[in-house]
């Protein structure tokens, strides 16, 4: 088998309504989905992160020249650069009749546990409303992002008004509050159903490695609720909070285009007993949600839910997704993806040269 084709289909899709609101008018996603094809007539479909330019058609041709008129089962797929390294999973599952979670290191679980997610700018009210979406929608978990700005307090109460205990509930305050400020705000919710406050210290420095373990150890020995680090691929991030006993969960958001440290990174963190969740269906149309799926079945202590943000208003997958019930949503089990790519709907939103 060789790779031979490219088709590229740079999109524009507006935001979903709770999301639209709260961006420029005239601004959407501009998510760009590759389809790769063999010799063999197998062909493989990737892309659909949440861009918010086009990609450039020259760069994917580029790095599509390196791949065309190799076999793609003899490529280490991990290392195969984003979006190609999902397209040719795809093909190679066809190929040899499995699921792609199967070329990841096979399955451990057949559904993946999953999160709802809402935006940081959310109101309370539409913080609300949107909860009782992800609660009709078969979620257990809500994820919401917050701010120094965005009144947090009020949201889990409006959430819990309208909702109940329905949804265990996901903070992540994106590395800002200081501890004083995390302190008052645990106390004043710690009645309420909260799974976790992601990231809520301040950073010292632009990344996230300027995180300050003693700090994270000295708020978890003042609060009931469990921390969690977005650690992402790096491993060595997961033994510095393991030494210092600096948080409980950990967030390991992949590197697209290095897949197997984000693996990793979850292992290390699984020989400390500690549960993570993946952010890989996070933020993207269908494909991209769909390979996140197999990508979670593969990893050993994902036991709590992965992000999932449906911001756009298509999916482009021909098939219905698979529902969420009870907070877990099954695992296409055909070979490649299991998905087919909707060129109808492509064809709705083309970007046209």
């Amino acid at each position: 088998m060789k790779i031979t084709e490219l088709d590229i289909f740079p999109l524009s899709v507006p935001y979903i309504p709770a999301i639209q609101k709260y961006v420029p008018e005239g601004n959407w996603g501009h998510p760009t989905i590759v389809r790769v094809h063999t010799d063999e007539g197998i062909d493989g479909i990737g892309g659909g992160w949440n861009e918010h330019v086009l990609t450039p058609r020259r760069n994917l041709e580029e790095e599509f020249s390196k791949l065309k008129g190799k076999n793609p089962t003899e490529l280490n797929l991990m290392h195969v650069p984003h979006p190609f390294n999902v397209a040719l999973y795809d093909i190679v599952g066809k190929a040899l009749k499995v699921p792609v979670s199967y070329l990841l290191g096979g399955r451990v679980r057949d559904n993946v546990p999953v999160a709802y997610w809402v935006m940081t700018q959310a109101t309370p009210e539409d913080t609300a409303a949107e909860a009782v979406v992800a609660v009709k929608k078969g979620f257990t978990t809500l994820k919401f992002h917050t701010s120094r700005e965005s009144p947090t307090i009020e949201r889990v109460k409006a959430i819990h008004e309208a909702v109940g205990d329905k949804l265990a509930l996901r903070i992540d305050r994106g590395a800002g509050w200081d501890l004083r400020e995390t302190l008052k705000v645990a106390r004043q919710i710690a009645d309420y159903s909260i799974e976790c406050f992601e990231e809520p210290l301040p950073l010292v420095g632009e990344t996230l490695r300027g995180r300050n373990p003693e700090l994270y150890r000295l708020l978890r020995t003042k609060i009931d609720i469990p921390l969690a680090w977005h650690i992402g691929p790096d491993a060595t991030e997961v033994l510095r909070a393991v030494k210092n006993e600096a948080c409980d969960y950990f967030n390991v958001h992949p590197s697209w285009d290095n897949l197997h440290d984000c693996l990793t990174a979850a292992a290390v963190a699984e020989a400390a007993g500690a549960p993570v969740w993946t952010a890989a269906p996070a933020l993207a149309i269908g494909i991209h949600y769909i390979f996140g799926l197999h990508y979670a079945s593969v990893i050993d202590n994902a036991t709590l839910p992965a992000d999932t943000a449906f911001l756009m208003e298509e999916d482009f997958v021909k098939e219905p997704l698979p529902p969420v019930v009870e907070g877990l949503t099954d695992v296409p089990e055909k070979p490649g993806l299991g998905i087919t790519l909707d060129e109808d709907a492509v064809e709705r939103y083309l970007v046209r040269d």
